[in-house]
């Protein structure tokens, strides 16, 4: 400011004392340089315009008034003209105001939406330089053009009019070269590296000035005197304002700044007084240099604060957005621990209410009842109050969990346990024990006869049809009760008890057992039977017993079912009815079937080795369910020399209520493989017409509960059954035959191979060594059959 000062102090003693000793042209030119440092120091003030406009009054004032006394004939329209220039230089400020204005306000904006980091590196630095250049460049381009406008429709003549506007035409080219670049860079100023943008810029200005230089060269000779002064000195105004947008860049400030001089060059080759323009030219260059240099240091240091402002507000925003996230992080964290503090709660609610009930039925779990249980004794030993422990088992529910699937198995155990919750009413406390297994708590009980009555209750309600997708089905119930103090004073012992019981109204048939002392000793003995029966197959004591099944058509001897027996060393042998459950309830099933298999082959090949006979085999549901079961029984087959063909393996109607598609694909490998496949005791347990039809089978057995009915009128359904397998493409072995009215019926009715006691008795292996060579070959012979035969 200091220095400022300084410039206005030198200038305007100037203008009082060295302009009245000067000729008029000189004295033009001399205003015109005036003016034209006039303006460059009030530039940088146009953000604050009332100072740019106080610097023009305060050094055109003293000027003007010296001019009025001077007497010189071109003063009036010199005067008219600053009146005019005066009215520029308002509108210029206001409009350099107005741009300088609408940048900041551009920055601000893009400053509040995008957050990014100034870069105040030289790089950065050299960055905003550049920005500068063009951003501020714009007003010297309308400003020339302008002035150039003006020039032409004042200083043309009718021999020059042409050639001027054709300086006209190509000054517009060239400033709309330049004005495409400034686009171009403000449209996308990454397109292109820094130093790239500045050529381009310092291209155009260098072009601008060239053709300003023409416009002197060309028209000088046609100027004189003071329209000559006055239009260098405007040249010289409109290239000092050309400095606007280049005080960022020293080299093309100093270069714009010292080019303004040459239309002083053009002046010094006219008459004017030599000495005294070389002055002028110095002391203009030296007043230049040193404004030149103050508005390159004013520019740089604005610039650099611009960008630590810039730094300053990025930072106190990051630091307001970081104090922003720490108030949100902590108000989360809040939040999150108070979420995480209802969650724990609900989660150990939730635990709670796992730990003591089940998640399928909803009614409490086997641990739950256990506790009220033990709650019921501890108040047994203070009072001496009875009550009752009922064991529940569902019949039948594998059947359908197997045939049907899990979610309608699991369907039927919620709304079995629905009715049990109903039935026993709030006095009584369910709970699921686990699988189809229900246990129910009486508090106290007055007699047996309620226990019956409340037993008998559950089983009604339980035999309800269930709706399914696939129909309704109809389930049955065994209940096993065990009463405290009778049967035990700890919770072990009731519950033990009430399984004995259920266990003995499951095999009995029942429905209903209250415990029995002499059962626990049964329950003891099925154990140790059960090992007993272990050991037994794998030291091979299981034998086989083979029967003959004839045929109907001719009576020669087709093959033999091979039967397990268990005899023992001392005492009878133990029945088939019971080893053959106790094997399916322990699990002894797969040992006992492979067993069965391979000693059947055996005898098989032992006693047939040369004929065509088969031997049938009954395989549990377990074995098919063994996705190796085929290869075993390939392996046996191998084993013992007997070709597929000669091995029929029988299963009952229950493997339908199994999982069928891993049943059906064992049974067509070992159909490719030539086994035969036939179904025992058709019409007794899960019957299903489309399972004879989709399943591989050869063979249906008629069970001997058929054959029986003959006499009471069941030849209607022996007949239909006979058909049936016809229809489907089955062979028919009739069982259990064993007189000769029974014989004649079935072979009256049909049927292609018969079993039973009429032929022979399921014989061991020292009865097969004299039976078979007296049979093999051997014909039965039958009664005369009659016409009403079902035919194939």
């Amino acid at each position: 400011m200091g220095l400022l000062i300084c410039i206005v102090v030198g200038w305007t003693s100037f203008a009082m004392y060295i302009l009245p000793q000067l000729d008029p042209e000189t004295r033009l030119i001399t205003i015109c340089l005036f003016v034209s440092t006039v303006i460059a120091h009030f530039l940088p003030f146009t953000l604050f315009p009332r100072s740019a406009l106080l610097i023009l009054l305060i050094n055109f004032l003293p000027l003007s008034v010296r001019l009025l006394f001077l007497g010189d004939e071109g003063v009036v329209a010199l005067g008219m003209s600053g009146i005019v220039f005066a009215s520029m230089e308002v509108m210029l400020v206001a409009w350099l105001f107005r741009t300088d204005m609408d940048i900041i306000r551009r920055e601000k904006n893009k400053d509040e939406h995008i957050l990014q980091e100034p870069d105040i590196s030289e790089v950065g630095l050299r960055s905003i330089r550049v920005s500068t250049l063009h951003f501020q460049s714009t007003q010297s381009i309308i400003l020339q053009l302008a002035t150039a406008f003006f020039l032409v429709i004042t200083m043309r003549t009718t021999e020059t009019e042409a050639l001027m506007w054709c300086w006209f035409l190509g000054f517009i080219s060239v400033q709309g070269m330049r004005a495409a670049g400034f686009v171009s860079y403000m449209n996308k100023p990454e397109g292109r590296p820094l130093h790239q943008w500045r050529l381009m810029f310092g291209a155009g200005m260098l072009a601008s000035l060239f053709v300003w230089f023409i416009y002197l060269v060309v028209f000088h000779e046609t100027l004189n005197g003071v329209s000559l002064g006055l239009v260098s000195g405007i040249l010289i105004v409109v290239a000092g304002l050309s400095t606007i947008g280049l005080a960022a860049d020293r080299a093309m400030l100093y270069l714009n700044s010292f080019l303004c001089l040459a239309p002083l060059v053009l002046i010094l080759n006219s008459d004017v007084n030599l000495w005294l323009v070389s002055a002028l030219a110095v002391l203009g260059g030296l007043s230049l240099l040193v404004v030149v240099e103050n508005i390159y240091q004013s520019s740089t240091r604005s610039l650099k604060g611009i960008l630590i402002q810039k730094l300053a507000e990025y930072r106190a925003a990051k630091m307001e957005e970081l104090n922003v996230d720490l108030t949100n992080a902590r108000q989360r964290l809040t939040e999150v621990n108070q979420s995480l503090e209802i969650q724990i709660q609900e989660r150990t609610s939730e635990l709670k209410h796992q730990a003591d009930h089940d998640m399928l039925t909803g009614l409490g779990n086997r641990y739950r009842f256990a506790f009220v249980v033990q709650e019921a004794l501890s108040d047994f030993k203070r009072d001496e109050s009875s009550f009752a422990v009922y064991m529940l088992d569902l019949n039948r529910f594998k059947e359908i969990n197997d045939g049907l699937g899990h979610f309608a198995g699991d369907h039927v155990l919620r709304e079995t346990a629905q009715r049990i919750q109903r039935i026993s009413g709030d006095n009584r406390v369910c709970a699921r024990w686990g699988g189809d297994e229900f246990v129910i708590f009486q508090p106290s009980v007055s007699s047996r006869e309620e226990i019956h009555r409340f037993a008998d209750k559950l089983i009604h309600g339980i035999r309800e049809p269930i709706e399914l997708d696939n129909g309704p089905v109809i389930l049955g119930a065994s209940i096993g009760i065990s009463l405290c103090p009778e049967h035990g004073v700890s919770a072990d012992e009731l519950l033990e008890h009430a399984d004995i019981a259920v266990y003995r109204a499951k095999y009995m048939k029942d429905g209903v057992s209250i415990y029995n002392d002499n059962w626990g000793k049964e329950a003891a003995e099925r154990v140790r039977l059960a090992q007993a029966l272990r050991a037994a197959i794998h030291s091979h004591e299981i034998e086989v017993a083979l029967q003959p099944f004839v045929s109907s058509s001719d009576g020669h001897i087709k093959g033999f079912e091979a039967l397990a027996r268990w005899p023992q060393k001392e005492g009878r042998p133990i029945s088939p009815s019971i080893f053959i459950p106790l094997a399916e309830e322990y699990g002894l099933m797969p040992l006992l079937g492979r067993s069965v298999l391979r000693r059947a082959c055996e005898m098989l090949k032992e006693y047939c080795s040369d004929s065509s006979l088969r031997v049938a085999v009954n395989i549990s549901v377990m074995q098919l369910r063994d996705p190796e079961f085929a290869n075993e029984v390939f392996t046996i087959l191998e084993d013992t020399g007997i070709a597929p063909d000669r091995l029929e393996v029988e299963m009952t109607e229950n493997v339908f209520a199994s999982d069928v598609e891993q049943i059906r694909g064992v049974l067509y490998t070992l159909r490719e493989k030539r086994v035969r496949v036939s179904i025992d005791d058709f019409g007794t347990g899960y019957s299903s017409i489309s399972y004879l039809r989709d399943f591989p089978l050869d063979t249906l057995k008629i069970d001997r509960s058929f054959v029986t009915a003959l006499k009471q009128g069941g030849e209607g359904i022996f007949s239909s059954i006979v058909a049936l397998a016809y229809g489907l493409e089955l062979s028919v072995i009739v069982e259990g035959v064993e007189t000769d009215d029974e014989l004649e019926t079935v072979l009256r009715l049909g049927g292609d191979e018969i079993q039973g006691y009429y032929f022979a008795k399921p014989m061991m292996h020292i009865e097969l060594e004299e039976w078979i060579p007296k049979h093999i070959g051997h014909v039965f012979l039958f009664p005369p059959q009659q016409s009403s035969k079902v035919k194939r």
